[in-house]
């Protein structure tokens, strides 16, 4: 991994986030803090209902803590986005962040090529031949360039969750969210997503945020966080092969 940026571009600081109420209140977050850095793969493991969901849509902007800070950098300083107005929120998460959500969430009326053109142009990253360039390009890594035609009622589950990960990817966002983004894969092309992620941010500098159950993905990542009854730990990463 390239060296580590000194400053984070996104932290989380003391965040607290409770569901339900009365006797039935449960906390998901628990004075959670946690910086992510640029150039920085970082992966968020533990078991089902522990709040991995929770801190990624608290981080990207998507769920509301009950109390803490979410500093993003933006044009050089780092603001709450819990502090913008919903329209500055959306605004900045159409200009840097890419998701990738565990349920497609495709238009059903786009074949994979659009899905990604669509992208480029709504946030004027390119237009015409060079959206479709680029579109074209991001498929032929992923292997659906054959496909480019096809809309998602075509295209299998696994197919599906790689258009949607092109989506996330194609205009280069500074920050990415993927929530178990290779559950839907054989592992042939859970290493290649994997490899593409690595990429982005070793290559282009993204701050990578992916939460998964899936211990195959450690090879792969740069930082390794633990998340249980609400409390976040950062584990070491064990060496492939031990």
């Amino acid at each position: 991994m390239p060296a580590v940026a000194t400053n984070p571009t996104l932290k989380g600081v003391h965040l607290t986030r409770t569901y339900g109420d009365g006797a039935k209140r449960r906390a998901a977050l628990r004075d959670v803090s946690i910086d992510l850095f640029p150039g920085q793969l970082v992966l968020l493991m533990g078991p089902s209902g522990s709040g991995k969901s929770t801190l990624l849509a608290v981080m990207s902007g998507l769920l509301e803590p009950d109390s803490g800070q979410v500093l993003a950098e933006d044009g050089g300083d780092l603001r709450d986005v819990w502090t913008m107005t919903p329209k500055e929120r959306e605004d900045f998460r159409l200009r840097t962040t890419g998701f990738i959500f565990q349920g497609y969430n495709l238009f059903p009326a786009l074949t994979a090529r659009q899905q990604l053109e669509i992208v480029l142009k709504w946030g004027g990253y390119a237009g015409g031949a060079e959206a479709r360039r680029q579109a074209d390009d991001m498929l032929e890594k992923l292997g659906l360039l054959p496909n480019r035609h096809k809309k998602p009622a075509h295209l299998s589950g696994g197919e599906k969750q790689r258009v949607a990960i092109g989506r996330a990817l194609v205009k280069d966002p500074t920050f990415v969210f993927a929530d178990e983004p290779t559950s839907a894969l054989d592992w042939e092309n859970g290493q290649r997503v994997m490899e593409l992620l690595r990429d982005a941010a070793h290559d282009r500098g993204a701050s990578i945020l992916v939460v998964s159950h899936d211990h195959r993905l450690l090879p792969y990542v740069d930082v390794y966080y633990h998340l249980e009854d609400g409390h976040l730990e950062e584990r070491p990463l064990i060496p492939a092969g031990h």
